[in-house]
């Protein structure tokens, strides 16, 4: 095990439900890294100067997601190290960043394709197209302060990047088909632990 220090996984689903947060565990721990999974709830408690790199999960809860959980993460607005939002990340990342929430006018659920629109480090050895699964009735417009890294025909912001931190959140659940990409933001951890 390398000196890394932990990723940090933040369940945003409620406490119990654990379907987004243990295949990324798995994932991080094949990459032979330390995770630990949190309550989004306990994110008020924690130090995020003491972990390298945050994932922030997907959650089953309803259109209410955003605004419920917002309180919960205001140490968001400091944080300088790597951070990947999936689906209700991807949602509170946005909205944090001043993106509005689409309720309901690009829902996506089962297996959808992805257009990679711009190369990243994030992205490196991945195809233009991605088979990617989706889960979502809300979706979001992109921050000012983000570039759109892919897209598609039925939602328009499916991957985007912080213009000044390592900083990505997407739509879509790379922990069911793109474990590739993940795999990349941890190395993208690793050289930020240097």
């Amino acid at each position: 095990m390398n000196d890394l220090k932990n990723i940090l996984i933040i369940n945003s689903a409620e406490p119990g439900i654990t379907a987004f947060t243990v295949p990324l565990e798995k994932i991080v721990q094949k990459a032979e890294l330390n995770a630990t999974t949190i309550e989004y709830k306990d994110c008020i408690n924690f130090n995020p100067e003491k972990t390298k790199g945050v994932i922030i999960s997907g959650s089953p809860q309803g259109n209410d997601i955003v605004e419920h959980h917002l309180p919960y993460f205001e140490w968001l607005k400091n944080y300088k190290h790597p951070i990947l939002g999936i689906c209700a990340g991807h949602h509170i990342t946005a909205f944090m960043n001043g993106a509005k929430i689409l309720r309901s006018e690009e829902p996506e659920s089962g297996d959808f394709t992805v257009n990679i629109i711009r190369d990243d480090e994030l992205l490196i050895n991945l195809p233009n197209e991605l088979r990617v699964k989706q889960m979502h009735n809300d979706s979001v417009t992109l921050p000012d302060n983000f570039d759109l890294l892919a897209t598609s025909i039925t939602c328009k912001n499916q991957l985007m990047r912080h213009k000044k931190y390592q900083w990505y959140t997407c739509q879509f659940h790379p922990e069911y088909y793109n474990h590739d990409l993940i795999k990349n933001f941890l190395e993208i951890c690793k050289k930020n632990a240097v």
